[in-house]
């Protein structure tokens, strides 16, 4: 039940932020974020090859930049494609 509130809370709060930034600036802020996934995406496959998860904080090290980089594809291609 909480979850769900809070689910809609971020939700509402996130869809009132993007209906105030413009649609042109909305795509190019998207495409940004996109690149910067990508980026980390292969900062993290570099990393994991080269040094791999040496103790428990290595992987968590990991974990925070996947974490980071899911969330910056995920609010890329919502503001790129939001209609």
């Amino acid at each position: 039940m909480i979850d769900r509130l809070l689910f809609h809370i971020f939700e509402v709060i996130f869809e009132t932020i993007i209906e105030l930034i413009p649609p042109k600036i909305r795509k190019v802020l998207g495409i940004i974020l996109i690149i910067i996934g990508s980026i980390l995406t292969l900062l993290i496959a570099i990393l994991y090859l080269v040094a791999g998860p040496a103790d428990g904080t290595g992987g968590l090290g990991i974990l925070i930049f996947i974490m980071m980089a899911i969330l910056s594809f995920l609010i890329g291609f919502k503001m790129t494609f939001y209609e």
